[in-house]
């Protein structure tokens, strides 16, 4: 029975000294809250916000090295002045005739301040350009060579037969003569390779002529067959 009692009163004074506790902690915690004023924010910044002015700086003490002023010995000895020899011509008296050198009609006479006399001819000679070692381009000759003997290619009866046709492409080089010495094929065509390097082969240009020499010549040349209707 003791045990019963005294269990039924714990049981019931616990939850009242937790009530106690909390009503405690709660009132030490609102308190200080409440007294607590928050400050009024402000609706706007100003524009300028004031800053405190730079100290000044410290005075600049600037000490200038004293020199001897050098005596008249001194003097003579840094800046030696020569005197003239001879006394300058006055500049305001007119020049006579005889004292400057005219230059005759042969290119005689003296010179004026070193420029060579003004009735004299100087022939200027410009140097001659470099002659080409090697053939020259057709698109730089200041005259392109002109074909003077033209041989047409000969269609091939194999290449009629198989209906083929096509562009053929060259490059040739002409001699100082005109006359073509080299051919290579720069696109090719099976079957009308060899007509056009036979027909290409018996062609002849006008000689070409670069800076004054006679050169040699490297042009592109096309051959087109096309099989008639």
């Amino acid at each position: 029975m003791e045990r019963q009692g005294l269990r039924s009163h714990l049981s019931g004074s616990v939850p009242i000294s937790i009530a106690v506790h909390l009503v405690v902690v709660a009132v030490l915690v609102l308190i200080p809250l409440s007294e607590i004023v928050l400050p009024v924010p402000a609706d706007r910044l100003p524009d300028f916000i004031p800053v405190a002015p730079a100290p000044p700086p410290p005075p600049v003490v600037m000490h200038q090295a004293e020199r001897p002023f050098p005596g008249p010995a001194a003097a003579s000895t840094a800046f030696p002045v020569a005197a003239p020899n001879e006394i300058p011509p006055d500049s305001s008296a007119p020049a006579s005739i005889a004292d400057s050198a005219i230059p005759d009609s042969t290119g005689g006479g003296s010179d004026l301040g070193g420029v060579a006399n003004i009735g004299q001819t100087i022939a200027v000679h410009m140097p001659e350009p470099p002659k080409p070692t090697g053939p020259v381009r057709a698109a730089v000759l200041p005259v392109a060579p002109r074909k003077i003997v033209d041989v047409r290619p000969v269609y091939p009866e194999i290449a009629r037969a198989a209906r083929r046709d096509g562009t053929v492409i060259m490059e040739a080089v002409l001699d100082p003569t005109g006359a073509v010495t080299q051919l290579r094929v720069v696109r090719s065509v099976p079957l009308l390779d060899e007509a056009a390097l036979d027909a290409v082969s018996q062609w002849k240009y006008t000689p070409s002529v670069y800076g004054g020499h006679p050169v040699s010549v490297l042009m592109t040349i096309t051959i087109r067959f096309t099989l008639s209707q």
